[in-house]
């Protein structure tokens, strides 16, 4: 439990820290640690209980909904709330792990692994797109 604690507050703290770099307007600030944080609890959750790339899934798909949600409320665009939140989620340490097989010549685990990570980066890019072409036919005011 501890541990899960600690995990969400190095979260909050490295999407705090990104949406500084990326020059975040002040009043935005804690919005986007508190979606990156809740996004990563729900990746976590979904992992241990269902499927690593389902929890990749939901938890893109929450911080792209609430980053399109703040998007409105700030008129601001999506991606000031989006990239700094998802940063925690990404699969690097698949990425590590694939890199580190190839170096020690261990193609069939690299393989194995890389398909498993890029699985899960294509889910969370199936994710954003299905959240953005919402956004964009409620703003349209087309969705039937």
């Amino acid at each position: 439990m501890i541990e899960i604690f600690l995990d969400l507050i190095y979260c909050f703290a490295a999407s705090l820290f990104f949406a500084l770099i990326m020059n975040a307007p002040k009043n935005t600030l804690m919005h986007t640690p508190l979606v990156a944080s809740i996004g990563y609890l729900i990746y976590l959750a979904c992992s241990a209980q269902l499927n690593t790339t389902l929890g990749f899934f939901a938890g893109t798909t929450f911080v792209a909904m609430m980053g399109e949600i703040f998007a409105r409320k700030f008129k601001m665009p999506a991606t000031i709330f989006i990239f700094p939140a998802i940063i925690p989620i990404v699969p690097g340490f698949g990425l590590y792990e694939t890199m580190l097989a190839f170096v020690q010549n261990d193609i069939l685990s690299a393989l194995e692994i890389g398909a498993d990570t890029i699985f899960n980066i294509v889910a969370m890019a199936i994710a954003m797109a299905l959240v953005s072409a919402a956004a964009i036919k409620m703003k349209s005011g087309k969705m039937n």
